[in-house]
């Protein structure tokens, strides 16, 4: 087995890695990336085209300040690699008026100074006339959001990172990492890799180092679909919102629950159901599914967007990782300086991916970072006065 050496390493160069790995070679390091999956890969987070980008947050204000610096970051990597990745289309957010999500949503805008619009009924419907709204809707326009290309975005990640000295190596599973006298040693199937600073990243990967820090990742994969346009110019006009749409209503048997873009190809539209299949230890045996998984999105088609074919014409699967609280792990480890968790981002982390990697970048090699990430804690699920020496990864 052969034994390399670097400045830093990450494992699991997915959403998070490879923008970390982009940020860190940028500052003259030496990087070595290694993850499970081909490099960009298949199985990742992040597959299926596109991710939501929003200012306005109903997961809270205190994500405000990292969102913007990942605005910034997506169009420094645009900049830097000649390749469009943030879509500033604005966001749509449609939910029924006793939602309780509605306050944190208006106050995630009012508290942070951003800019938002709310609309109703006719005006509503006037504006997007591609959605179906009730009378007891209300819509949130937030001018910020759009999309981020997620697959093209990590590959420019990893170009980027490559110019820079970057290296990669794919198709092998790291096992551990353990102190190694001043240093740390990455264990992998293939070889044994010394360097002063670890980043963890490994996405839906992340369970075993999860479970050393207290808590359970739940590995939930997701079906994505795209649905046919009956008049592309209702749906292909420059100014489509991406879209999410949450009701709880009364009198419901359900709680509608889904989210889409703006046709990307011209003659489809991507529209997936917040809803899940059953945990899976792992995405390495990607999961099988019945066709009638895709019956509720059908019927949330066929309710609210008319304006298409309610049958899918192409779906994907990926896996995000979950934890309990939906808020991820992120930050040093509790007695391990030098090393860097980033994971269960329950769904809501590529948006945030780009100022993550900075932000991990500036823990390793400063110590400090100006942007708070305090609410992300990766020890909080420990007692007080626990410290690791070691973690399993795999």
């Amino acid at each position: 087995m052969s034994t390399l050496e670097t400045d830093v390493v990450i494992v699991g160069v997915g959403s998070v890695g490879s923008m970390a790995s982009w940020q860190i070679a940028s500052r003259g390091q030496r990087v070595i990336g290694v993850d499970r999956f081909s490099i960009p890969g298949p199985f990742s987070a992040y597959a299926g085209e596109s991710r939501m980008f929003r200012k306005i947050y109903a997961e809270g204000g205190h994500y405000t300040p990292l969102l913007q610096r990942s605005q910034d970051l997506w169009r420094i990597l645009e900049k830097n690699t000649g390749t469009r990745l943030l879509n500033t289309t604005g966001a749509v957010t449609i939910y029924d008026e006793h939602n309780p999500r509605l306050a944190s949503l208006l106050a995630a805008g009012k508290n942070n100074g951003l800019d938002y619009e709310v609309l109703r009924g006719d005006e509503a419907r006037t504006k997007y006339p591609e959605h179906v709204f009730r009378d007891t809707d209300v819509t949130i326009f937030d001018p910020d959001g759009g999309y981020v290309s997620s697959e093209k975005a990590v590959t420019a990640a990893l170009t980027e990172a490559t110019r820079l000295g970057a290296k990669f190596l794919g198709d092998r599973k790291a096992h551990s990492v353990e102190p190694y006298g001043d240093r740390y040693i990455v264990r992998t199937d293939r070889e044994e890799i010394i360097a002063s600073r670890v980043v963890l990243s490994q996405g839906n990967g992340a369970g075993p180092v999860c479970k050393d820090l207290g808590v359970h990742l739940s590995v939930l994969p997701q079906i994505l679909t795209w649905f046919p346009i009956v008049d592309p110019a209702a749906f292909c006009r420059a100014d489509m919102p991406v879209f999410v749409r949450r009701a709880e209503e009364k009198g419901r048997s359900d709680k509608t629950q889904f989210y889409g873009f703006p046709s990307a190809d011209g003659w489809t539209v991507k529209v997936v159901a917040s809803i899940f299949l059953d945990e899976v230890e792992s995405m390495e045996k990607p999961p099988t599914w019945d066709p009638r998984h895709l019956d509720t999105i059908r019927a949330w088609v066929r309710e609210f967007m008319p304006g298409l074919i309610p049958d899918p014409v192409r779906v994907a699967t990926c896996a995000d990782g979950h934890l309990p609280d939906t808020t991820a792990l992120f930050g040093p480890i509790p007695g391990m300086e030098g090393v860097i968790v980033a994971a269960g981002f329950s769904g809501h982390g590529f948006k945030m991916a780009s100022g993550l990697g900075a932000i991990a970048a500036e823990l390793l090699l400063d110590g400090t970072t100006a942007t708070d990430v305090s609410f992300m804690n990766p020890g909080r699920f420990l007692g007080p006065d626990t410290r690791l020496t070691s973690l399993a990864l795999s």
